[in-house]
């Protein structure tokens, strides 16, 4: 579907839990203020409703997963690509660009997939600095002219 033009991709789901849920109800991820922030971007962009994955599935302390990890879970990466079949990929965070995506994920995706990234939105990047990169990242991939 058009919807998944773009995917984007993340290190790892954390153990962050929304505050006071059930146990007995299931969730994909805690909805924090920082998610909204993503959410809000993604929909004033044009790539509301996307796909977003992680590198690896388990989920853990926030922290950067290892090179067994990411190898580990590769296979089902690849097969969330081959299934969604975007048209471009951005990750979430430069670090996990350069030291978990570049070198085990890109050699093993096709080449006419656009990959590029995005600063984390965590409240280590201005918020400006995160939503021009993103702007200016989101238009370039799906084609777009960009002036930035």
């Amino acid at each position: 579907p058009k919807q998944f033009e773009v995917m984007f991709v993340a290190e790892m789901p954390s153990m962050a839990e929304p505050p006071k849920q059930s146990k007995s109800k299931h969730f994909n991820f805690g909805v924090t203020a920082r998610d909204r922030f993503l959410q809000a971007t993604m929909c004033k962009h044009g790539v509301g409703g996307s796909y977003i994955t992680d590198v690896v599935k388990k989920r853990d302390v926030p922290r950067r997963p290892t090179a067994g990890e990411i190898k580990r879970w590769l296979p089902f990466l690849l097969k969330e690509i081959e299934l969604i079949n975007p048209r471009a990929i951005v990750v979430l965070g430069k670090r996990t660009f350069e030291k978990s995506f570049l070198p085990f994920v890109k050699p093993c995706i096709l080449e006419r997939i656009r990959v590029d990234y995005v600063f984390h939105y965590s409240n280590q990047v201005p918020r400006k600095k995160f939503e021009t990169r993103f702007a200016h990242v989101v238009r370039a991939l799906k084609g777009k002219r960009t002036t930035d």
